[in-house]
């Protein structure tokens, strides 16, 4: 019984460490899911905003000589990218983005699909599946960097005029709240605009297609950085569940060890004081 006991009490020890190290995880994923939270509300506010003035240009101008804007079959090709996340514990995260990824893609013919890869959990499974990836961005590792995010829109942008695709879809994971984060596969290029004309505007310098060269990048590289703080700020919430759900199960196994250890002592006490009680008795004798 004595080292029935001592076992539990190692099982407990281990417990308490993990349960340690699963608690300052949820607390480390709060603290980043707080900030890129905050970034992903007010990246929301702007790109809605600047996609307001985008249509309502396109509205007042008619028509504007742009190859973003253009709408074309392409060589039968699409172009895909893919944001999952660098680091694990958040399984669910990644394998609900993963699917319907795969989802989206089965209509289309491997050999078709031009495949891009942010973060490291995307980019292995697609690997394994025999899928030619053409970019891989491993470097994120769940924080938003202003230099890699420019890169991958310049890298889809070169994509799409270069290679003659037809278009291009970013499959990502949509914040709702903390518990709740919907995978999405988006298109990206070509852009598409609604004409539904809020505002007039008078233009007269510069020209209309100079104005559209302009707003047009800043446009997709706001876009990009909304899906990409999208993306992130599900990926910590998931892997904040993740960890808090792993330190109720460890305070859960903890308390009923505890039960366990206690019942097992007591044991051990009754006995013992039966053997005394016993001893007493055939002493009498």
């Amino acid at each position: 019984m004595t080292q029935a006991i001592i076992a539990i009490k190692r099982r407990m020890k281990s417990i308490g460490n993990i349960r340690k190290i699963t608690r300052a995880m949820e607390m480390v994923s709060m603290s980043k899911l707080n900030r890129v939270r905050s970034a992903l509300f007010a990246s929301r506010h702007y790109c809605g905003k600047l996609e307001s003035i985008i249509n309502d240009f396109l509205s007042a101008v008619g028509s504007v000589s742009h190859p973003l804007l253009e709408k074309r079959a392409g060589n039968g090709k699409i172009g895909v990218c893919i944001i999952t996340s660098d680091t694990g514990l958040c399984r669910t995260y990644n394998q609900a983005v993963i699917r319907a990824c795969e989802s989206f893609m089965s209509g289309f013919r491997k050999e078709d699909i031009i495949l891009l890869a942010v973060g490291k959990e995307g980019h292995h499974h697609f690997m394994k599946a025999g899928f030619d990836i053409s970019g891989s961005y491993l470097e994120l590792h769940g924080k938003y960097i202003v230099k890699s995010a420019e890169k991958i829109v310049d890298d889809l942008i070169s994509l799409f005029l270069t290679e003659g695709l037809g278009e291009v879809y970013v499959a990502y994971t949509h914040f709702e709240t903390t518990l709740r984060h919907k995978p999405k596969v988006e298109k990206f290029l070509n852009i598409e605009c609604s004409l539904a004309r809020s505002v007039d505007y008078i233009i007269t310098e510069p020209d209309a297609d100079t104005l559209a060269q302009e707003i047009i990048p800043r446009y997709l590289s706001e876009k990009f950085r909304l899906i990409l703080l999208e993306a992130l700020t599900s990926e910590h919430a998931a892997r904040m569940f993740a960890m808090k759900t792993a330190t109720d199960n460890a305070n859960e196994l903890m308390d009923a060890l505890t039960l366990f250890r206690n019942k097992a002592r007591q044991a051990a006490i009754t006995k013992e004081v039966i053997e005394i009680a016993s001893a007493a008795e055939a002493m009498k004798d």
